[in-house]
């Protein structure tokens, strides 16, 4: 009897040992599941808002290059139009005064977009597009100078026409001045206007450039904005003093 008790006492306790054993194994192996399933719901968002908030600043840069390329554009027709004013002034000589004009005006008359990446797709509105625009006869396609060539082009000329002599020729005739001061203003606030420009591009760029970027394709089927290479240095050309020019002859 008494050995019967014992082994049912140790039956009781083995179960009982069994059962709490398999209910603390259950609880640890429920515990860690729900903690994968919250660390990996956490973790696709952690990685989703980086991936929205890296697009989103992609986004953002595009747009302010753009913004500044748009004030660019701006700028260099304020620069043409300061140049084509300069260039009816009676202080400058008529040769000096028909270069100038016509690189102002070829300035003015260019068409298309001043960097041709393809970022900016709105067409310009101060342009009207005929059937025959850049269309020779025969079907034949017109050869178009880049707008940093024509820019490049005035900028040299505006060095050349606007040299120490002439700049001390227009100072000294009062219609000239205001002209004068006009066009330097224009410049210099291209040379600005051009290096924000080409600063955002270089943000761009780099962002663009990271492989978290090109892996996801967050910038979508954008194109890589380019930088406006162009000859914006006005600064008047040095002359030879008449004592060098001796001694190089």
């Amino acid at each position: 009897m008494t050995q019967a008790t014992g082994l049912s006492a140790g039956a009781i306790a083995v179960s009982a040992a069994d059962s709490s054993a398999a209910s603390s194994v259950t609880s640890a192996t429920d515990v860690p599941v729900w903690s994968v399933v919250v660390l990996l719901v956490g973790l696709a968002v952690a990685i989703g808002w980086a991936l929205y908030a890296r697009a989103v600043r992609v986004d953002r840069l595009h747009r302010q290059v753009l913004g500044s390329r748009a004030t660019l554009e701006a700028q260099l027709v304020h620069r043409a139009e300061a140049a084509a004013d300069l260039a009816t002034t009676r202080a400058l000589d008529p040769a000096s005064s028909l270069l100038l004009s016509q690189a102002a005006r070829e300035a003015l008359d260019a068409e298309g977009p001043i960097v041709d990446d393809g970022l900016d797709t709105s067409p310009r509105l101060d342009v009207e597009h005929g059937p025959s625009d850049g269309v020779a006869s025969e079907g034949s396609v017109l050869p178009t100078r880049s707008r940093a060539l024509i820019e490049s082009d005035l900028s040299r000329v505006l060095r050349t026409v606007i040299s120490e002599p002439a700049r001390r020729d227009l100072t000294e005739d009062p219609l000239s001045v205001p002209a004068l001061s006009r066009l330097d203003r224009a410049c210099s606030r291209l040379v600005l206007a051009r290096r924000f420009h080409n600063t955002h591009v270089s943000e761009a760029q780099a962002l663009r450039g990271q492989l978290l970027v090109r892996v996801f394709h967050l910038a979508g089927r954008a194109p890589m904005p380019q930088t406006f290479d162009a000859d914006d240095d006005t600064t008047p050309e040095v002359q030879p003093a008449p004592y060098d020019q001796a001694q190089q002859r």
